[in-house]
Formats: structure tokens, sequence, C-alpha cells
């Protein structure tokens, strides 16, 4: 069985004055798998560190199974650790290795070997017992830090990029593999991974983190459907999301329209309740944001009720095999993801009272205060030019389809699935107090 994890406020600050870890507020349920996510430098593994007891906890509470663990010792804690780098012992055989940590608690030699062939079995790796690390390939050598993890039967595992410097077919392999290792010992599972795709295969939720704080944790499919703010959609997504910047039109008795750059597109009527909210951020500068699958080659079919037409020009054709990737120019501006702001870690807003509504307001608008939606301590530079690059928009085409460059090609964007985000980040529309499916 697994244990349950709580973190309240968790914070890591070193002597020098880093703030690695900020105020961090998360829970994981007994045997659930949660990813941790995000770019290097980000707190993710002082964050697991600290759970491991590894380093000291500067600030907030852990409990472990609901009582408090700051001090507790690492080997107070029922967790096994895997690192990146494995961490065998090269002069020990795979079986010694495995064995290693019961063989340090003195325990009977014949459980002990019991126990090393029933994990090695497991892992596939009982015909290699005898073998010594530098015999072994990558992927062997992680199936050993994996048993001996596993060998003590913790209610935690904690890994930390286990599969970072393996090659990527191994590495998609074996992820499979450790998942069903987990599920298989009922453990709860904290894995680290800068890996987008290997988080949203992996993770029962993701946790996504930058600059030290929690942005956004939820399933990946709402975390892909509805982030929290630009940065978690641009993190997550491959292709990754188009940001364009843009404003939104809305007269009080005419047609509603999004503008970036030379080209704009008008929405649908009756307005849906999150397009009737981008009325009162008329003016402001804007990030409109475009998954791939939200955008089509026009064709000889007519565009459905929520589509829009644009016309892009082609700047780079980029082939993958099973799709080829269009990069498109549409005479807008290509938007980086907003620098974070000093604030706490995100809110989640609820419906309620008026005064409710208007703090919701002001938080997505801005236009009673200019309170940051993404948290971080980095002011941002001042607005630069438009990035140079291959195009500010990217979709997916057939890839048997001819596509020259320079060629105009006529665009459907479906107005339902435009993520819209505020000069900081924050998301706009969908409407932020829209409640994920769980």
């Amino acid at each position: 069985m697994g244990s349950t994890i709580t973190l309240h406020d968790l914070a890591k600050t070193y002597p020098n004055g880093q703030r690695a870890v900020r105020q961090v507020s998360l829970s994981v349920e007994d045997g659930e798998f949660l990813v941790l996510l995000g770019p290097s430098g980000c707190g993710k593994s002082t964050l697991l560190r600290m759970i491991a007891g590894l380093e000291t906890i500067s600030g907030g509470q852990l409990h472990l199974d609901g009582e408090i663990a700051n001090d507790l010792q690492p080997s107070e804690r029922d967790i096994a650790m895997i690192f990146q780098s494995f961490a065998l012992y090269p002069n020990m055989t795979t079986a010694q290795n495995i064995g290693f940590p019961l063989a340090v608690q003195k325990q009977d030699h014949n459980q002990v070997s019991a126990r090393v062939q029933s994990v090695a079995q497991m892992l596939g790796i009982d015909h290699l017992l005898d073998q010594i690390p530098g015999r072994l390939s990558g992927g062997e050598r992680q199936r050993v830090a994996m048993g001996r993890a596993m060998v003590r039967r913790p209610s935690v595992f904690l890994m930390d990029e286990p599969l970072s410097s393996l090659d990527t077919r191994l590495r998609t392999r074996l992820r499979t593999e450790m998942l069903a290792v987990t599920r298989s010992t009922g453990a709860t599972t904290i894995y680290v991974t800068h890996d987008q795709a290997e988080a949203m295969a992996l993770g029962d939720r993701v946790a996504v983190m930058r600059d030290g704080i929690l942005q956004q944790i939820d399933t990946p499919r709402n975390l892909y459907a509805l982030p929290a703010n630009a940065f978690v959609a641009a993190f997550v997504g491959t292709p990754r999301i188009n940001l364009l910047r843009g404003t939104v039109y809305a007269p009080a008795d005419g047609v509603m329209a999004l503008n970036f750059g030379a080209q704009k597109i008008t929405l649908s009527y009756p307005l849906t309740h999150d397009h009737q909210m981008l009325r009162v951020a008329q003016g402001q500068p804007l990030l409109i944001g475009l998954r791939p699958e939200a955008i089509r080659i026009a064709d000889k079919t007519h565009a459905t009720t929520f589509e829009r037409a644009v016309t892009g020009v082609v700047e780079h054709t980029e082939f993958q095999g099973h799709e080829a990737l269009l990069h498109l120019s549409l005479g807008g501006q290509r938007a980086d993801v907003p620098a974070p702001l000093p604030d706490h870690a995100p809110h989640n807003p609820v419906r309620g009272s008026a005064a409710d509504l208007l703090r919701l307001l002001r938080r997505r608008t801005g236009l009673f205060d200019r309170r940051p939606a993404v948290s971080g301590d980095i002011q941002p530079p001042p607005q630069s030019p438009a990035r140079k690059g291959i195009g500010e928009l990217v979709i997916r085409a057939e890839p048997g389809a001819s596509h020259r460059r320079g060629q105009h090609i006529p665009l459907l964007i479906d107005v339902r699935n435009l993520l819209i985000f505020d000069e900081r980040g924050g998301r706009v529309s969908p409407d932020p107090t829209q409640v994920p499916e769980l």
C-alpha cells in the first residue's frame, strides 16, 4: 500500500537568499502517480529531495499519512528514491546492488536472496544477477536501480528524472514498465521530469512548476484543455501552442472580433458565455492561443458554424513522417510567454457574490489594478519587437501534400477552441471559474 503526502506552503530558501521552492501546497493520494513537470531549475528536484528528507525544509509543513514529517530522518520515512544517475555500486553484482538496503538492515540472508530473486524476476533481470553494472546496458542498470528501490517494499517511490540519460526508444519502453511496476505494488509515486510528453503519458495528475512556484496541478487532459496560464499552455502539448498578440473589438451593438496583426476573426453569434466575458477586455493587449488542431486547411467542404477564415503564407514545411508541420505567417506578431511577477500561488476562483465577481474581473482584466496572473519574482522586460523566426503559426497537414514556400493557404480557425490570455499570462477564456473534469 502507498501513503498520502500533503505539502502545505512548503518552501526552500538557501543561505545565499535563493528561493528554490515557494509556498507549494498539494496533496498526493494513496497509490497515486503524480508527475512534477517544469523546466530545469524550477525547483521540482529540490521539492522531491525535501519530501525524501535529503534537503531541509525552510518553511511550511510536510505530512506523511497525516503526520508532520519535517524533521524525520530519511530512514524513518518509508520512502525509496531513484536518481537520474542510477547510483549503483560499481563493484557489486546486480544481486548485491538490489539487496543492499536489506543487507544494511542485517536481514536474514536467505530472506534477502528470495526477495532479490522475486524482484529481479518481476523486472526481467533475473538472468543478470551475477553481472556488475559496468557490463549492463543503460536500460538494465535502470532496472537494477528500480529493483533496489522496490526490494524494501516502500510505501512511496520518488523518482528524479530516472530515464533522462536513456535514448528515446528505450525511455518509451521503460516508462511503460515502470508505471506497471508501481501500479502492481500500490505505492504512491512522485516522478520528476522536464519532458512534457513523459509527464502526460505517466501521470494520474501533473503538477507544473515555474521558478519554484506551482502553476497548476490537474489531470493531463485538463492541463491541455484548460491551462491556468500562458506558461502552462506553452509547456504542455506538441507541437507547442501558437501564441499570437491581439486585441478584442466588442462594440455594444456590433459583432465581436479578435484582431491579430493584419487579420481578424469574428466570434459566433449568439456569443458563448466565455466570449461574452471578453467584452471587459476590449482594447487591452491579449495573447491568443491556438492549438494546432484548432486550425485546418480549408478544403472543398464548407466551413462549420464555428469556423472563421484567415490566410497564411507558407514559410517552412517540417516533415514528421506521419504528418507535416506547416510554419505559416499571418502578418501578425508571435508572442513570448510573459515573465512571471510577484504573487502567491495561482488562485482558483469560485463563483459567488457580486464582490467575488468584481475581484474576478480585476484579476482578469487589470481594469482596477495590475496584479499579475502568473507568479514569480522577475519583473517583465519592456515589450520587445516581434520575435524573428519561421512564421508565427504552426499547423498540422497531410504528409503527402505539397506546399511551397511563399504559397498563400486558406485556413479555418475553430473559435470554440481559442485559449485567450491577458498580457500577464492569466487565462481570460475559457472562463477561469470553469470547473475542470476530474
